[in-house]
């Protein structure tokens, strides 16, 4: 059951939310749904500035994405590759909601198309999508987000830390389950940072595979 604090919320938030959309609607149709997007974003971002919780603004960015579904879609189908700030932002707001799936399908067509960050970021797309979901603590179900992350971002230049960090992540989760998968990320983490902490689960698994192999050489 909600709490009467959240329950006031999302009064709070309906209420702007409505005055949002209004303003939106109220530009002349001939300027255009990019226009209306740009303008229906920015009055989302200042109800986004002013809360302070992060997994508040979270919450409410899932309760707003669904608006821009419909833009999105539209403007990957049409395959024009324009640098678009209202579309990268929807991926960023994809990946802060946790919709990695979501996110990774704008990051693909932005990064095929060459797209960069809204101005008022310094990290670039390929870092931040990798950054992001292997910072957030990914579990087994978002494991193919992260290899998927890994695998589309491989070919970008970025700091060793990030692509190590992301790489340490999934060789934890496959640890338990496919030491063999496993022990390539391991490696690769370790590589682009040796003090990323993973030596001991390399020797571990490496022991392990080991034992394995003399296990099966003797049946």
């Amino acid at each position: 059951m909600a709490s009467i604090a959240r329950k006031h919320f999302q009064k709070t938030l309906a209420t702007k939310q409505a005055a949002v959309t209004k303003g939106a609607a109220a530009i002349p149709a001939n300027v255009g749904i990019a226009a209306k997007m740009k303008a229906m974003m920015a009055g989302h971002k200042t109800i986004l500035k002013a809360i302070k919780s992060k997994i508040e603004k979270a919450n409410v960015k899932v309760e707003l994405l669904p608006e821009y579904a419909a833009y999105v879609e539209g403007v990957m189908a049409s395959g024009s590759g324009d640098q678009d700030d209202i579309l990268v932002t929807v991926m960023l707001w994809r990946l802060d909601a946790g919709d990695y799936a979501g996110a990774l399908e704008v990051a693909a067509y932005a990064l095929d198309h060459g797209m960069s960050m809204p101005e008022s970021f310094k990290s670039d797309i390929p870092t931040t999508i990798l950054d992001v979901i292997a910072d957030n603590n990914p579990t087994v179900e978002q494991l193919p987000y992260l290899l998927e992350a890994i695998e589309l971002t491989k070919g970008f230049d970025m700091p060793d830390e990030v692509r190590a960090k992301a790489h340490k992540a999934a060789g934890k989760l496959l640890s338990d389950t496919d030491p063999f998968a496993a022990l390539p990320h391991l490696n690769m983490a370790n590589e682009f940072n040796p003090n990323s902490g993973v030596k001991t689960l390399i020797g571990k698994l490496e022991k392990q595979i080991a034992e394995s192999g003399n296990a099966s050489a003797s049946d």
